[in-house]
C-alpha cells in the first residue's frame, strides 16, 4: 500500500490540490494541507463518498439478464432445386428482477386496512337482491318450460 501526499494525488487525478481538500473534508477526510499524507483508506472514503453522491453507488444488483444464443443448420432447397444448408441463430434474452421484501411487506400491510368491511345493512341487502335474482331465474324458467310445452303440443 503507497501513501503518498494530496498534491500528488490531485496530480493523479488532473485535479487542483485545492478541489481535492474540499471533496476530502466532505467526504470526512481530515486533512488541511497538500503536503498532508493520504493513506488508502482516506482514498477510499472519498470514493465512496463520490459514488453515493452522483448516485453511482454499487449496491446489491437488483437487475439481472441472462442471454441465450443457439446456432442450427436448416436444409433447405432453393428456387432451381439445389439444397442450400442455412445456419439459423436463436436468441433468447430474460431479464429477473429482485423484488424488495420491504416493498412487499409494506404494501400487504397498507392492503390489509384498505378493504373496508360489509356492514350488516349491507350483507341484508345483497342476500334480498340475490332471493330477487333467483326469483326472476325461477319465474323465466317456468315460462320457458310453458312455451316449450305449447310448441310440443302442436
Amino acid at each position: 500500500m503507497s501513501s503518498n501526499t494530496v498534491a500528488e494525488f490531485a496530480s493523479e487525478l488532473k485535479k487542483s490540490s485545492d478541489i481535492l481538500l474540499e471533496q476530502l473534508r466532505s467526504a470526512g477526510v481530515e486533512k488541511s494541507a497538500a503536503s498532508d499524507a493520504l493513506t488508502e483508506s482516506d482514498k477510499q472514503k472519498l470514493l465512496s463518498y463520490l459514488q453515493a453522491s452522483h448516485g453511482t453507488a454499487t449496491g446489491e444488483r437488483k437487475k439481472i439478464t441472462l442471454v441465450k444464443k443457439s446456432t442450427s443448420e436448416i436444409k433447405q432447397a432453393d428456387a432451381t432445386g439445389k439444397a442450400r444448408t442455412i445456419q439459423v441463430e436463436v436468441r433468447k434474452k430474460r431479464t429477473f428482477i429482485k423484488r424488495d421484501d420491504e416493498l412487499d411487506a409494506q404494501t400487504n400491510a397498507t392492503a390489509e386496512p384498505a378493504a373496508p368491511l360489509i356492514d350488516h345493512a349491507e350483507l341484508a341487502r345483497r342476500e334480498e337482491e340475490a332471493r330477487s335474482q333467483a326469483e326472476l331465474l325461477r319465474r323465466q324458467e317456468e315460462a320457458l318450460a310453458e312455451k316449450r310445452m305449447e310448441r310440443e303440443a302442436k
